[in-house]
């Protein structure tokens, strides 16, 4: 016991000060690019099962992207290397061996060394529960990285809001997005909406908003489909004659339905495609039911960026959807 807390105290030196709560306002802003996780493990342990169930969890394969791309970009740090200069990375993980320890245990810290810091303390008694624990807990850790990147993207968002197109978007719809500088509201007709940002090269990230009756049958993933090529048909036309935007049929989506700040979601992700010409990448959506209003609203992000990794540019995007909010909808104070 007194080497976990050893462990600990080295681990999160801060702690000492930080009866003032203030203490943290004087931390320096975070390092590191997005995506990235710095893994504090001794080379022994790396090369070992406890290495190949961080790279399993940490470095699988990004859900729907056209190209493979790691969830993370993981990079390995021994603990004598792990000098100060890597001390106010954005993640931070430490896997560590402690023989006096009695079972495997998570710690997860945040502002440590900086702000928004994320610190994860991966302690065991030994190499085959070390392993097991991240085999266990790895969901839950990338879960917990994946939080904080998108609360990054939203507080900088936040800093930089185009006010006039959440504006727009709560008149038509009802909802709200946090929308950064930088995107514009390229079309906007009696249902549907585009908002659009133009980046390095030939790269587009864009927003597409639509909303129809509520039908009489299920929200299906086909039916989900089918109503989006109605819209994408009719106003995202592509660059050649009789082209526009579509979903790429042999691609098995992903869908899942879950809860953004108290609004039940379909949440689908996939690839897109021009019928009749030869420009895709991937999309994420966001399909709610206002039910005073009997209406089916989707929120449709999707990227194309032909010569750059898509992953950082659909984060970004997921970033912005899950800011949605239905201010007609929460109780009045």
């Amino acid at each position: 016991m007194r080497k976990l807390i050893y462990l600990i105290i080295t681990v999160s030196i801060f702690l000492s000060s930080c009866k003032d709560k203030d203490s943290k306002s004087y931390l320096p802003n975070v390092t590191g690019k997005s995506g990235e996780v710095i893994l504090v493990i001794d080379p022994d342990h790396w090369a070992a099962d406890a290495g190949t169930a961080f790279k399993k969890k940490l470095s699988q394969t990004y859900p729907a992207l056209p190209q493979k791309e790691p969830v993370f970009d993981l990079v390995h740090i021994p603990y004598d290397a792990f000098s100060s200069i890597f001390k106010t990375h954005r993640n931070v993980i430490f896997a560590k061996i402690d023989k006096d320890m009695h079972e495997p245990k998570m710690i997860v810290q945040k502002d440590v060394w900086a702000k928004p810091q994320l610190v994860i303390n991966v302690i065991a008694p030994d190499e085959e529960s070390l392993a097991s624990l991240v085999d266990e807990k790895g969901d839950v850790m990338v879960d917990r990285i994946m939080k904080k990147e998108m609360e990054r993207y939203a507080s900088n968002y936040k800093k930089y809001e185009e006010i006039g197109i959440a504006d727009a978007l709560e008149d038509k719809f009802g909802i709200r997005l946090t929308v950064p500088k930088g995107y514009t509201l390229d079309l906007d007709t009696t249902d549907f909406v585009w908002i659009e940002s133009r980046g390095r090269g030939d790269a587009v990230q864009g927003i597409l908003v639509y909303s129809y009756e509520k039908p009489d049958v299920e929200l299906t993933t086909p039916f989900l489909f089918s109503k989006r090529t109605q819209f994408t048909k009719r106003f995202v036309p592509g660059p050649t004659r009789g082209s526009y935007m579509a979903v790429e049929r042999d691609y098995a989506p992903f869908r899942r339905e879950i809860e953004v700040n108290g609004i039940n979601v379909i949440e689908i992700r996939g690839l897109w495609k021009l019928e009749n010409d030869y420009m895709g990448g991937p999309f994420i959506s966001l399909t709610l039911v206002d039910e005073d209003k009997n209406k089916v609203i989707t929120v449709d992000a999707f990227v194309y960026a032909p010569q750059f990794d898509k992953r950082d540019y659909i984060r970004q995007l997921e970033a912005i959807l899950n800011t949605i909010q239905m201010p007609s909808n929460e109780p009045a104070d």
